[in-house]
C-alpha cells in the first residue's frame, strides 16, 4: 500500500508539472521573448484558467511575482507606433480620470461600454483622498501611487513604475482593497495583479506586454465572460498606445 501511495504521489506530481508546463507564458524580461502582434489596434490576447496553469503558478522570476493559485490569467502582446519617449506613455497611464473614457466591447450587452465607470487618482491609499491626475514626472519617480476605480466592484489600487528610461517602462498594479458578499471575502487585497512591459523595438515601433492575474472566490463563475475579458485587455492596450479604444472591429465577438 505504501508503495502504491508513493507511486501515485509521484504520478500526481508529474501530471501537475506537465499541466503547469503546458502553458508557455513568456515575459520580455527573461527567457525566450514573447511574440507581438503587428502594429495596430488588434493585439494578441490569450486567456488561461487555473486548471491550465497548475497550482502555485508564477511567470519567470524576473517578473517579481510569488507563486500563487491564479484563477484567470490574461496575456496581451501588441505593438504600436510612437515617435516620442516613454514619458508620453507614462503621462497617459497617469491620467486616471481618463480611464472612464476607455471603452470595451461587451459581448453580453452588444455595445461599447466604459471599462471603468468611475476612476480618479488618490493622494494616499484611502479612497476618500481624491486628487488630480498624476504627471509623467510623478509616474517616473518610482514612488507607489494610488487610484480608485469601479469595475465589477469598487477598488483602490496601488500603481508603481518599477523601471523606466526613455525607451522602456515596467509598471505594476495591484488592488489594495477588496469586498465581501454575504460576509465572505469574495475579493481580497492582492487578488488582482497587473504587470506591464512597454518598450521601444525597431524605429518608432513600441512593444506592449501585459499580464493580468485574478484570484478570489468569484473567479470560477466568470468563465462565461471570456470575450469580455479579451475585449477589456484590448481596450487597455489601445488606450496605452494612444488609439481610439472603440475602434471596430472588437477583438472578440463571441
Amino acid at each position: 500500500m505504501r508503495a502504491f501511495v508513493a507511486a501515485a504521489a509521484v504520478l500526481l506530481g508529474s501530471l501537475t508539472s506537465q499541466a503547469a508546463s503546458a502553458v508557455d507564458v513568456r515575459v520580455p524580461c527573461g527567457g525566450e521573448p514573447p511574440t507581438y502582434a503587428a502594429p495596430g489596434p488588434m493585439p494578441d490576447v490569450r486567456l488561461y484558467y487555473g486548471d491550465e496553469l497548475g497550482a502555485n503558478w508564477a511567470p519567470h522570476a524576473c517578473a517579481g511575482w510569488e507563486p500563487s493559485n491564479v484563477a484567470i490569467l490574461l496575456v496581451t502582446a501588441g505593438s504600436f507606433r510612437l515617435s516620442g519617449p516613454a514619458d508620453e506613455i507614462a503621462e497617459r497611464l497617469g491620467a486616471i480620470s481618463r480611464y472612464h473614457d476607455i471603452l470595451y466591447w461587451s459581448h453580453t450587452r452588444a455595445s461599447w461600454r466604459p471599462l471603468m465607470p468611475e476612476s480618479y487618482a488618490l493622494s494616499g491609499p484611502d479612497s476618500k483622498l481624491k486628487r488630480g491626475d498624476f504627471t509623467a514626472q510623478e509616474m517616473m519617480s518610482g514612488a507607489p501611487l494610488h487610484f480608485y476605480q469601479t469595475a465589477a466592484g469598487k477598488f483602490a489600487y496601488r500603481l508603481q513604475v518599477r523601471e523606466h528610461d526613455a525607451n522602456r517602462l515596467v509598471v505594476t498594479m495591484e488592488n489594495i482593497t477588496g469586498f465581501q458578499m454575504l460576509f465572505l471575502p469574495v475579493f481580497k487585497p492582492g487578488d488582482a495583479k497587473l504587470l506591464y512591459f512597454i518598450e521601444r523595438g525597431e524605429g518608432d515601433v513600441w512593444n506592449f506586454y501585459q499580464l493580468t492575474a485574478l484570484k478570489g472566490l468569484f473567479t470560477p463563475f466568470m468563465r462565461s465572460g471570456q470575450s469580455s475579458f479579451i475585449n477589456r485587455a484590448a481596450a487597455i492596450f489601445r488606450y496605452a498606445a494612444g488609439m481610439p479604444t472603440d475602434a471596430d472591429p472588437p477583438l472578440a465577438l463571441e
